[in-house]
Formats: structure tokens, sequence, C-alpha cells
């Protein structure tokens, strides 16, 4: 009975795989909208700093939380 129930439901609507691929379209950032998502990030510091150094570029570091933090409150 039960299995009739589900099939009559999903023929109305459409099915889970339109419905998250929908969702996704509606979620996922646009094109130039996550800017930051394009930076060549590296996540040792030592390594980005040879390379900035190499390339004559400053080094820019940016640290959010679940890192130790920067200086004491």
């Amino acid at each position: 009975m039960l299995a009739v129930l589900v099939t009559a439901a999903d023929a109305a609507g459409p099915t889970n795989a339109e419905r998250i691929a929908a969702l996704h379209a509606l979620i996922k950032p646009a094109a130039g909208e996550s800017r930051w998502n394009e930076i060549d990030w590296h996540p040792s510091v030592w390594e980005a700093r040879r390379k900035a150094a190499a390339e004559g570029k400053p080094l820019f570091l940016w640290a959010g939380s679940g890192g130790a933090p920067a200086s004491g409150c």
C-alpha cells in the first residue's frame, strides 16, 4: 500500500533528482560571484612567502575562526 502512495505522489510532481538539480542551480554561486575562490590560495605560509618573494609581490594573510588567534583578547 505504501509503495502505491509513494508512486502516486512522485508521479504528480518533479522527481527527487529534478528537485535536487533545481535546488543546486538556485544555491550555486553564479560566475563572478565568488571571486575570492579564483585566487591561488596557499595553505602553507612558508610556500606562499617563497612564491611572493620570488615574484616581488606582497603576502596577504587571512585567518578566520577555527585557527589559532592572531593575538590575545
